[in-house]
């Protein structure tokens, strides 16, 4: 009985030690905590243009700057503000790097947009997944970058962190940016986006419907960027990645629905990841934090960190192979 007792114990200790994360990987409590946040009513929803959306903007900036990251070649500040088309009013892209090492002036670019629908006939439209997933994973990303850095290893190229506003209304944060860019676009290996990664998507039957995420773009620019997600994901994550939403005859046309197509657009190799959310509470006020799905939204997070590390370490820049 005593050895029993003892080997139970053990095992337990082993389970707890397995079951810790990764203290250089994406905290799960970190990614709770900004979402809490930025899908909050006090946010009001972040309409571009709003109150609520520069609330939404002065608090991500605040954690940026607490992160440690610094503004992009010598700007003046982490807000790339531009013009609302058709009104005086200006609202702003927040961007913050943390800089390379040996291959500083290149760069990978992490986006996801934090704008949402606001406040419409009185009820706000909260949009924990769509897209305050995707913004609070973008702060997460950064912290566990930087932590990385602080332990001594610093990405070799400058990876940038951009907040898009804009997005719900035509793409015009993104837009902006590739068009005022403050850093070379052929200096960029890849842009990774993310926009709607923490819901399962309920008109999913499929077997996998706790262990999947949809992939876009991977084969628009660079014949690279496949072999790489899918190595990575038969080598650690084994989830499944449903390429339904990048077929070039898809009638949701979602490859030029999100920031990432701007980069696209350009000539910018990048990867789109979003949980195939278009039904059930998608642009809805239901959009709310208690119906994200933890484990998944984590699981999927460290997948794009372990990603972009992997992008880091190689030893050329993604190439531009397909017209």
């Amino acid at each position: 009985m005593v050895r029993s007792l003892f080997l139970l114990l053990i095992l337990l200790i082993s389970n707890e030690i397995v079951c810790q994360p990764n203290p250089n990987y994406v905290s799960l409590n970190s990614l709770r905590k900004h979402l809490t946040i930025i899908a909050s009513d006090d946010m009001e929803g972040r309409e571009t243009g709003t109150k609520g959306l520069q609330r939404a903007a002065s608090y991500i900036q605040k954690e940026f700057k607490d992160i440690g990251l610094t503004t992009l070649n010598h700007s003046k500040g982490l807000n790339q503000w531009y013009k609302i088309p058709k009104r005086l009013k200006k609202v702003c892209n927040v961007i913050g790097c943390i800089e390379g090492s040996s291959k500083k002036d290149e760069f990978i670019v992490i986006s996801a947009h934090y704008d949402h629908l606001g406040i419409v006939n009185g009820e706000i439209y909260n949009g924990a997944d769509d897209n305050g997933s995707g913004t609070s994973a973008l702060i997460s990303l950064a912290e566990a970058i930087m932590l990385k850095k602080i332990n001594g290893n610093p990405p070799q190229r400058t990876i940038v962190f951009i907040a898009f506003s804009g997005e719900e209304k035509g793409l015009w944060g993104s837009r902006y940016f590739t068009s005022h860019p403050l850093i070379p676009l052929e200096k960029i290996s890849c842009n990774i986006n993310m926009d709607m990664i923490g819901r399962v998507d309920p008109d999913r039957l499929l077997a996998d419907s706790l262990n999947y995420i949809h992939v876009v773009g991977e084969n628009r620019v660079s014949s690279e960027i496949k072999p790489i997600i899918n190595s990575l994901n038969n080598s650690k994550y084994k989830m499944t990645l449903d390429s339904k939403y990048n077929d070039e005859n898809d009638a949701n046309r979602i490859f030029y629905r999100s920031d990432h197509y701007n980069f696209a657009r350009k000539k910018v190799p990048i990867m789109f990841f979003f949980d195939g959310m278009l039904g059930g509470d998608y642009h809805e006020t239901t959009d709310d934090v208690d119906k994200i799905n933890w484990n998944l939204y984590y699981k999927r997070v460290n997948f794009i960190y372990d990603l972009c590390e992997i992008i880091d370490n190689k030893e050329e820049m993604l190439k531009r192979d397909i017209k």
